[in-house]
């Protein structure tokens, strides 16, 4: 009898790059049938409302003790066990706090050696409006989130042009050369395509 697995999808980026909004495209167009579990701490975007995660079929498991990569193992560990055992998920989305290191993340989840759950994604929103500042500004986090990405995902590309959207992607290489990449606006995207590039790793260009 083969094993049920959860998949887990770690989404960061900071406040306003458009994390919230990606989750929410993603369970309507991409996660459909699938029992899904939203681990957000209370740094993270507001956006997301009770109401209509209750109607998705989605539970909340809040963790107020702040975010996610500061407690790392303790509370996250627990959390992920009381998720799993309680819910059964096909599906666990993490979504940390904007000024967390995504590597403290992704290690969190792999040192839970648990065989009941699958690392399948770990993405980036990138603002590419604000991607200079925000590496001047938060420089080793920022560039951490950017680094250890297997997608990265540059969001408000509607508000770009051409050399804009190149000087943002040639940033992204400077720090990370084997990411996928997307710089079409996602509302030209349907969820499934998007899911498909963070899981196989296909760069798609505006």
């Amino acid at each position: 009898m083969k094993k049920e697995m959860t998949n887990i999808d770690i989404f960061s980026g900071f406040l306003g790059a458009g994390k919230t909004t990606l989750i929410r495209k993603l369970i309507e167009e991409a996660y459909k049938g699938e029992k899904i579990v939203l681990i957000e701490n209370e740094f993270g975007e507001i956006g997301i409302d009770g109401g209509f995660l209750k109607d998705a079929g989605i539970e909340i498991n809040e963790m107020n003790s702040g975010c996610i990569c500061c407690t790392l193992v303790g509370d996250f560990s627990k959390a992920i066990e009381k998720v799993i055992g309680e819910f059964k998920p096909d599906r666990i989305l993490i979504e940390p706090s904007g000024v967390g290191k995504l590597s403290d993340v992704i290690l969190a989840v792999k040192n839970l050696k648990d065989d009941r759950i699958h690392l399948n994604s770990f993405t980036t929103i990138v603002d590419g409006r604000r991607y200079e500042m925000y590496a001047k500004n938060f420089g080793e986090f920022y560039n951490n989130q950017v680094e250890h990405a297997n997608t990265v995902i540059i969001s408000h590309a509607q508000d770009l042009d051409a050399k804009q959207i190149d000087k943002a992607v040639s940033k992204i290489r400077e720090l990370n050369k084997e990411a996928a990449v997307i710089t079409t606006d996602w509302d030209e995207l349907d969820g499934s395509v998007i899911l498909k590039t963070m899981e196989e790793g296909s760069t798609i260009e505006k």
